[in-house]
């Protein structure tokens, strides 16, 4: 075979070969992902996941996907916003539900109080309860939108059973001087990251310092993955030269210390926080986030 032809060959094979997988393509610039709407709600249907015969669609999830099409046919078309049905009947969607309710502060919703519509994630996004609301949805979407950070996307749909962690993270515009601030670094499938989590709930609203001053204790969560939030964490870990051995998850910054994984966090934590570190904790670096 002449070398041509070899090119020729190799040529056809590459487009068969693109023509099989895909032609990869880029995401116009600018454009941001779709808002992700979950929607959690109970139906006792299970998806189909018995083995009898003459299995139909579920009908509680059918309706509610049915009028929400409907209202928000364009924002759909436009590829604006992608639903997610979620079944409360399965044990995994039930504890996303409860750290998505918890994230949000609203931990004490009965369980009753359902179709939960959430859009986006903590921090950004927006939760409300009842179909009584359904119709505020086109408006509190395009006031989620308009918010939404351009690296939102970061968030992976989880796997069958795994749960999420997403932990307390006070405002940031809501940290006076005379505060104890904590930072904890943390990313959101980290098992020992989970562990802590008994810990972090025990946080007392207020603590008494060594010489007697009553402080607010002022919690922040800095999620790794978010790339806005991984340069803050990459700063501190330049001020306060953390060894490249120990820049993982979970740590937590009070003062000038920066204690690694359990068995640091663990007796380290409320010691310092008693000492007063967390009234020298730097605010500096959080500027950012406000931008």
């Amino acid at each position: 075979m002449t070398k041509p032809m070899k090119r020729l060959t190799l040529l056809l094979c590459l487009v068969l070969m693109l023509a099989a997988f895909g032609f990869p393509y880029a995401q116009a610039e600018g454009d941001k992902a779709p808002l992700f709407l979950r929607v959690y709600l109970f139906d006792p249907c299970g998806g189909c996941a018995s083995a009898d015969t003459g299995c139909r669609e579920c009908e509680v999830i059918m309706d509610v996907l049915n009028r929400l099409i409907r209202l928000l046919g364009d924002e759909l078309a436009s590829g604006q916003v992608d639903i997610r049905m979620r079944n409360l009947l399965f044990e995994p969607v039930q504890k996303e539900h409860q750290t998505y309710l918890k994230a949000f502060g609203q931990e004490d919703t009965p369980k009753s109080h359902t179709p939960t519509y959430l859009l986006g994630e903590p921090g950004w996004g927006a939760l409300v309860h009842g179909e009584e609301n359904e119709s505020a949805l086109p408006g509190l979407i395009s006031e989620v939108i308009a918010r939404m950070p351009a690296d939102a996307a970061w968030r992976r749909e989880p796997r069958e059973g795994q749960e999420f962690i997403a932990p307390r993270s006070d405002p940031l515009t809501d940290i006076q001087p005379s505060d104890s601030l904590i930072l904890y670094f943390f990313k959101d499938f980290c098992p020992y990251c989970k562990d802590l989590e008994v810990l972090f709930d025990a946080l007392p609203d207020f603590v008494y310092l060594a010489d007697g001053t009553k402080s607010r204790v002022r919690f922040v969560s800095l999620e790794k993955q978010i790339p806005a939030h991984m340069k803050v964490v990459q700063r501190y870990y330049d001020k306060l030269f953390v060894h490249p051995d120990r820049q993982f998850v979970p740590m937590v910054v009070i003062g000038d210390k920066a204690l690694f994984l359990q068995a640091e966090i663990v007796p380290g934590l409320f010691p310092a926080l008693i000492s007063g570190e967390g009234l020298k904790t730097n605010r500096e670096p959080l500027e950012a986030l406000h931008q």
